[in-house]
């Protein structure tokens, strides 16, 4: 089966090229128009950790949630102040995925969502839950998800299959936006260790490589440079990305160079190989039974 799905993914990956490719020359396009007209430019989409750590820890989680054993939560003060500057520099963001971790575990959600939808009236919201907690949603976020129209996006893991009826009932009875993916069943693995792949092959190949990613003042082209510190941590490895964080604070910061480079493959995409597939299981004692070997996969 593992094999059948990668050689699918082979396959596609023509067309997942093309469509990126696709995707740069209408933004360089948008860009252009925009710049003529005197207008800021518009960010593709931006993502932002509500919490770091989960309450289902995914084996070989890709945000390396499962790596986190305390309670990680952002400043909202930090969160306030950042989206508050990417307003002054984009005119709008096409969807702002707010995500973890768990999001839900943070109480300070409701406040995220509505500063969210301050700075970008225009932007689509999404909230990602792995749904185990849908029952515990108080009235308080569920009025702030329905009054800022924020979708609410389940993913689909082995623990809440059984209840997806119940988890789409609730929401359509509170008038809720919502969607729920396929059974998530694969799980993929990516790191090279090594640092040699190409990385103009791992982002032709990266299904995070337009994922613009927020944290305390800084964005970077995808999640990965901010959250490694965590599989340094448990795995006593010394990978730095900081130099791919892109400040938004100080006064040379500009859209349209951010975008720019943005567009750019980072020097760190050497980092992530060929993605190697397996069947998605979880850590049943958090941090302490993950492996090395659960996120680690081959160069390109």
């Amino acid at each position: 089966m593992i094999m059948k799905l990668e050689k699918l993914l082979g396959r596609c990956r023509p067309i997942v090229v093309v469509y990126l490719k696709l995707l740069c020359l209408f933004s360089w396009a948008d860009d252009f128009s925009r710049k003529l007209l005197g207008k800021n430019p518009v960010l593709y989409r931006l993502e932002y950790h509500v919490a770091d750590h989960c309450n289902l820890n995914c084996k070989g989680c890709f945000h390396f949630s499962n790596l986190v054993d305390s309670k990680e939560f952002p400043g909202f003060e930090q969160f306030k102040l950042d989206i508050n500057r990417l307003s002054g520099l984009f005119d709008n963001i096409g969807i702002i995925r707010l995500m973890g971790g768990e999001p839900l575990l943070n109480p300070e959600l409701p406040q995220i969502i509505a500063e969210a939808r301050k700075a970008f009236p225009k932007a689509k919201i999404h909230l990602l839950t792995n749904g185990i907690l849908y029952k515990k949603i108080e009235n308080g976020l569920l009025e702030e998800i329905k009054n800022c129209g924020v979708e609410v996006q389940v993913s689909l893991y082995k623990p809440v299959v059984h209840k997806k009826e119940k988890i789409k009932k609730f929401f359509q009875a509170r008038g809720i936006r919502y969607w729920i993916s396929k059974p998530i069943t694969y799980f993929g693995k990516y790191l090279n260790l090594e640092g040699t792949s190409d990385p103009k092959k791992s982002v032709s190949q990266c299904h995070a490589s337009r994922c613009t990613f927020l944290q305390n003042g800084y964005i970077a082209r995808c999640p990965l440079p901010f959250n490694i510190q965590h599989f340094n941590n448990r795995f006593g490895q010394t990978i730095s990305m900081e130099h791919e964080w892109i400040g938004i604070h100080n006064d040379m910061a500009e859209g349209y160079a951010i975008k720019q480079k943005l567009r750019q493959p980072m020097e760190s995409c050497r980092f992530c190989g060929n993605i190697k597939w397996v069947k998605w299981d979880k850590n049943s004692i958090g941090a302490e039974s993950a492996g090395i070997e659960d996120f680690l996969s081959s160069g390109i």
